[in-house]
Parts: structure tokens; C-alpha cells; sequence
């Protein structure tokens, strides 16, 4: 928990500026915003296709973000259980982290990806109760949101884990440290102990981390296609009034 705490309140801190930039640049290119989006609205592919199958593509979009968030789910908890079970030993009462060094470095890894299945299963939860069931205003979050918190959360948690790991490397078995062959053997028995499971940890972060981004991609054009529903309701509200 010693490394934990510290690198929460970096995490927050950077939350806090990640906004302030885009606010500044959302300002800043705020006429070259609204003219893309009079073009887009204005385009005739929204009249010719998504307009008259709204529906459908609304439904589409439901079932892949659910889809992809089940993927994230499963690669995020392989993560999680390689590091548990794998990379962090418990031999005789003592717990040892071959993988970065440190038991504290492992323990924040494990946290960090726990946190990050648990709030995708309660983004996934409360997305499909929310089409069955009316939830409390107080259990219901901005999927979006939950989105952007998990791609920062990982985003940073792979950037200070492999940034450790290449560390430790680099100072366990640096050139001149250990004879030619030594040092050779030392790395071969490494990588025929953990190499695998290092290896396993890696994909499935990075493949978690491209599955939030398309997740990411997906919430935006299903807030495009409600906007776009919006106002075809409004349109017709309009005419009936005439």
C-alpha cells in the first residue's frame, strides 16, 4: 500500500490536468469543431443510412460495446490472476516478486488491475440492468466516464509496471556485472522460470488496453447516433404541432 497511495494522487493530479488541456484545446479549435460537426450532420450518409436505420444501428452498438467489454473483462482478470498466482511467490510464510523485485511494486499491480475488472463488470452490470430495470440515480455513472477512468488507469499502472521491470533488468544484469556466460545462464534460467507468464501479462495488458480504446470509440458514436435520435424526435414532435 506504501507504493499505492502516492501513485493514486499522481493518478488524480493527472486526471485534473488531462482535463485542463482539453478544455484549453477544446477552446481553442472550437470553430474547427463546429464546422466537422455541421458537416457531419449535414452529410448525406446520415440521410441515406443511419437516419433510416437508427434502430438498428443503436442495437448493433449496444451488443458490440457489451461484447468487447466482456473481452476486457476476461483479458483484465488474466492480468490480474498471472500476476497473483504466478509472478508473486509465497514460500514458507515469506512472499517474494521475481517479476519486478519488490512485493510492494507486485501488490500495486495486482490492485490496479483488480480495480479495473471491477469497475468494467459494474460499467457492464449496470449498462445491461439499465435496459431491464430502473436503478437509483446514485448507482448510475456516465459509461463514458468509466471508459476514460479504466483507459487511464491501465494507461499508467503498464507504464510504471514494465518501466520497473526494464529497471530491475537492466540493474540486475547489466554488462560487467557478472561473467560473460554467468550472466547469459542467469537471464536463460529467468525467462524459463517467469519468461512466460511476463510475456502473458504483457499481451493481455496491451490487449486490454486496445479493447477500452475501441470500447472508448464505440461510446462516442453511440452518443452520435442518440443525438441524431434526439433530434429526428424533435423534428417529429415539431410536425405534429403544424
Amino acid at each position: 500500500m506504501s507504493v499505492l497511495n502516492p501513485y493514486l494522487v499522481s493518478m488524480f493530479k493527472y486526471k485534473e490536468i488531462a482535463i485542463y488541456k482539453a478544455k484549453k484545446l477544446s477552446r481553442k479549435y472550437e470553430p474547427i469543431i463546429k464546422s466537422c460537426a455541421i458537416n457531419i450532420y449535414n452529410n448525406n450518409v446520415i440521410d441515406g443510412i443511419i437516419i433510416p436505420n437508427v434502430e438498428y444501428i443503436e442495437n448493433m452498438v449496444k451488443y458490440a460495446k457489451w461484447t468487447i467489454e466482456s473481452c476486457e473483462i476476461l483479458c483484465g482478470a488474466m492480468v490480474f490472476g498471472t500476476i497473483y498466482d504466478k509472478l508473486k511467490w509465497r514460500i514458507l510464510g515469506f512472499q517474494y516478486c521475481l517479476w519486478l523485485g519488490s512485493v510492494s511494486k507486485c501488490d500495486y499491480g495486482i490492485h490496479m488491475s483488480f480495480i479495473g475488472v471491477l469497475v468494467a463488470m459494474y460499467s457492464l452490470t449496470m449498462s445491461i440492468s439499465l435496459e431491464f430495470l430502473e436503478l437509483p440515480s446514485s448507482m448510475i455513472f456516465k459509461e463514458i466516464d468509466l471508459c476514460a477512468f479504466r483507459l487511464g488507469l491501465w494507461t499508467v499502472t503498464s507504464a510504471n509496471l514494465f518501466y520497473w521491470f526494464k529497471s530491475k533488468m537492466e540493474l540486475q544484469y547489466a554488462p560487467g556485472k557478472y561473467r560473460p556466460n554467468d550472466r547469459l545462464n542467469k537471464m536463460e534460467l529467468f525467462c524459463q522460470i517467469i519468461g512466460d507468464d511476463v510475456n502473458k501479462v504483457r499481451r493481455m495488458w496491451r490487449r486490454t488496453i486496445k479493447l477500452i480504446c475501441l470500447n472508448f470509440l464505440l461510446r462516442i458514436f453511440e452518443t452520435y447516433i442518440k443525438n441524431i435520435k434526439k433530434d429526428m424526435i424533435k423534428k417529429e414532435m415539431e410536425a405534429r404541432k403544424k
